[in-house]
């Protein structure tokens, strides 16, 4: 039975399939923070790695029709995407918006503070499709779904890959990965969803290698890690990540087992020290914030903190976000979606199509301690760097910023479960991801009105 439902190869056909459609009838900047991700993804594209700072704005010098073509794509004729899904996407609605063409002897500074401070690496496919797609046009809308397409099937290859590849829970991985946040991002021009397929592959690796019956891993599996490890680094900085690398056992390293774990994490240790110190020469405040004022809070009042903490983390809204808020975190899917969807993950952890996973204490301690390690930093950069300099009563903590620790954290909860094989579960999670399908097609639909004719 499973031979025809081989849960790599499910889902792929899945995300392709439902990506394609988002990539195509999602309108333009109708994903979080897309206009910002889209000229920061365009300067990687035509090689202005760094930033500009004019004033009290931070970018780069980009074509006037960039712009222009960001303010066309919403119903107001301005740059005013954040929580509008008013925007109503047509068959008119695109040829008038093919029209806008890079002229590049006309350009402006373009401001995209948040973005500009990211590494290339964070757009990396982003910016070969444009850069690919520039080959052959210079209309703005190809390029920007050159964009889509590009960062979606770099996504697609990155999970399919950590799927194949993790020796355990390979259908929670499919759900994981697959969900409709996921996939919202994959099949936008966000940053975010080259950071959920690393760290997913990494992770996927470390399972592999810490299980498997090899004796010990091989210099290009440790060169493998590396280079993962290195662009988890540069997508966000997520050094704290890389922790998960200690899962691995003494016995699989042949030599010190310290220095060589040193050795792998070194390069991700130099190159994001090294963007940082750059990250940092340039950054000016976001949203109005005041890190200086919030870390004296935070040194102040450290228990206040953690009780604010706890306070953001067990927040059903939270977890509405990291299964699926689409748009700008203004289009809701269905209560019986986000329960049901909780119910079948919940089911793969009980039955189970392969074996438990068995982890020893120590295991369970590394992945709980840097679990929480991540979200804690997380957490405390969007106090300092996101948080309204005069506010202290709340942190900007956002679903997305927890998908790469749901896959960790469920393998951690699999590993209490006494689980029992399930010969259906495969079918069943088909089933659903078929009907999951279909069920984001219609909202899309339904949401954004979408006429071919």
């Amino acid at each position: 039975m499973e031979k025809y439902f081989v849960p790599e190869k499910v889902f792929l056909i899945f995300i392709l399939l439902t990506g394609f459609f988002f990539v195509f009838f999602i309108p333009p900047f109708q994903s979080q923070d897309e206009p910002n991700h889209f000229k920061r993804a365009y300067s990687v594209a035509v090689l202005k790695i760094f930033s500009l700072k004019q004033e009290n704005k931070l970018g780069n010098m980009l074509p006037c029709a960039i712009q222009d073509f960001i303010n066309a794509a919403s119903d107001t004729g301005k740059e005013v995407v954040y929580a509008h899904s008013g925007y109503k996407y047509s068959f008119k609605e695109f040829k008038k918006l093919s029209k806008y063409k890079i002229t590049k002897d006309k350009q402006w500074f373009l401001n995209y503070p948040n973005m500009a401070r990211y590494s290339p690496i964070a757009y990396l496919p982003q910016s070969l499709g444009i850069f690919l797609a520039s080959l052959f046009t210079q209309k703005v809308l190809f390029l920007f779904l050159a964009g889509r397409i590009f960062n979606l099937i770099f996504y697609a290859i990155l999970c399919f890959y950590a799927i194949k590849t993790t020796p355990y829970l390979k259908w929670i991985f499919v759900l994981v990965l697959s969900n409709p946040m996921s996939l919202a991002l994959a099949a936008s021009m966000s940053a975010d969803a080259v950071l959920i397929g690393c760290c997913s592959l990494f992770f996927a690796k470390i399972l592999q290698y810490t299980f498997s019956q090899q004796n010990y891993l091989s210099k290009k599996q440790l060169c493998f890690l590396a280079l993962i490890a290195a662009m988890i680094a540069l997508t966000k900085q997520s050094i704290a990540f890389l922790l998960f690398i200690f899962l691995l056992p003494k016995a699989k390293i042949k030599t010190n087992y310290f220095w060589t774990i040193l050795l792998v994490l070194l390069p991700s240790i130099v190159l994001s020290a090294l963007w940082s110190f750059y990250a940092a020469s340039v950054m000016i405040p976001l949203n109005n914030s005041d890190a200086a004022s919030h870390l004296s809070f935070i040194i102040s009042n450290p228990f206040y903190f953690l009780i604010l903490v706890l306070k953001t983390f067990f927040n059903i809204e939270l977890l509405f976000q990291t299964i699926g808020v689409l748009g700008w975190k203004n289009i809701y899917l269905d209560i019986f979606y986000y329960v049901i969807f909780v119910f079948v993950v919940c089911i793969n952890i009980f039955y189970q199509s392969d074996s438990r996973i068995n982890l020893n204490t120590l295991q369970k301690i590394i992945i709980i301690f840097t679990a929480i390690i991540n979200i804690l930093l997380i957490c405390i950069l969007s106090f300092l760097y996101w948080t309204y300099k005069t506010t202290f009563s709340y942190i900007e903590l956002q679903g997305r910023y927890l998908l790469p620790f749901v896959l960790p954290f469920l393998v951690f909860i699999s590993s209490f479960v006494n689980s029992k094989n399930c010969r259906y579960a495969a079918i069943l999670n088909t089933a659903f991801l078929f009907l999951s399908g279909i069920y984001l097609i219609l909202k899309i639909t339904q949401v954004y009105t979408y006429h071919p004719l």
